[in-house]
């Protein structure tokens, strides 16, 4: 319980951190597995995302192969289909190497409706993440940001999807 509320404090102080470390490194460019560009800027409240301007972004730190990531899938994508105007879902597969077309295939199988990086187009988040925070790469693994690009809230382990949504609110 602790770890939930020390987490948002430490990245929170970490992206102020960063920013000022470097103007001209404080973008993390990752790359979907449809081929889609998406940038991660970090400001000194979270991370600007230029894609999804207007909308909240929910970072779903998941892998094929954990129990609880994959019974929660089906409630992610539920909320990302309910809430398609105001958020946007971004997944971020961090349990194992995976080609991109096996990757794709099981998105596929899972009937995933939201955008998703595969472990190799996303360690320099995952390295910063890991590096700034206490996250020892636990999943599921979630951080909620408003439109603003603010850290609202960190999910560490099953979330209930209506948590998000009373999150999302904030």
């Amino acid at each position: 319980m602790k770890k939930r509320f020390l987490l948002p404090l430490m990245l929170s102080a970490m992206l102020s951190g960063a920013q000022a470390k470097s103007q001209t490194q404080n973008i993390i460019h990752l790359t979907t597995v449809e081929d889609k560009k998406v940038d991660l800027k970090i400001t000194e409240k979270g991370f600007d995302f230029p894609q999804f301007k207007g909308k909240a972004v929910l970072l779903d730190f998941f892998g094929p192969h954990c129990p609880p990531c994959l019974a929660e899938m089906p409630h992610i994508v539920a909320l990302q289909k309910k809430h398609k105007n105001d958020l946007t879902v971004l997944g971020v597969q961090v349990q194992m190497q995976m080609s991109p077309n096996a990757l794709k295939a099981f998105l596929k199988q899972k009937g995933i409706n939201y955008p998703v990086v595969n472990l190799d187009y996303a360690m320099e988040l995952v390295q910063f993440i890991q590096t700034n925070t206490n996250w020892g790469g636990q999943i599921p693994f979630m951080l909620l940001f408003n439109k603003d690009g603010k850290l609202v809230q960190t999910y560490m382990g099953m979330t209930d999807v209506s948590r998000i949504e009373r999150d999302m609110k904030k």
